[in-house]
């Protein structure tokens, strides 16, 4: 794997994560040259969520405070993001504020976009995810948007 390319955690920060579907978006992410980190709560679920919000707000954390993390991916959509905010709130007073990344994703992802902009100063990119929409990319537009996450090192 080159070394310019950024190492990407992936976390359900929102709904359930269908798991064929992740594997099959992480594999893309590997087979572009990616070292690609998927956080074990993305095997979660709780009712409709990916885990309870603890849980999914705990995991971005525990990413966002990984020095070896360069990119936070939401593996999916869905429902449940702005739950997390306070708990974030919570997370970042106890323990400072995580060093500067990207978060990728959309959807109910927004919120989080938002939050991580703010309070963290990070960037973000309102891209397709890995257990949703990575099958319905074009090559031409999936190599554009991984050209761009691959700036994400060098800017940092």
């Amino acid at each position: 794997m080159p070394d310019s390319r950024p190492t990407i955690g992936i976390v359900s920060l929102c709904s359930a994560t269908p798991q064929v579907e992740l594997s099959l978006g992480v594999g893309l992410l590997i087979e572009a040259g990616f070292d690609v980190r998927v956080h074990p709560q993305c095997a979660e679920q709780h009712y409709w969520f990916a885990g309870k919000d603890e849980s999914r707000a705990g995991a971005l954390y525990e990413f966002a405070q990984d020095p070896e993390v360069d990119v936070i991916w939401s593996a999916r959509g869905g429902s449940g993001g702005p739950r997390l905010l306070p708990i974030l709130d919570e997370l970042t007073a106890k323990q400072g504020k995580p060093a500067k990344k990207l978060l990728a994703g959309y959807s109910d992802v927004t919120a989080l976009h938002q939050y991580v902009y703010s309070r963290w100063g990070w960037s973000t990119l309102h891209a397709p995810m890995p257990a949703s929409d990575f099958h319905d990319t074009h090559d031409d537009h999936f190599k554009a948007m991984l050209d761009l996450v691959c700036k994400q090192r060098v800017e940092r």
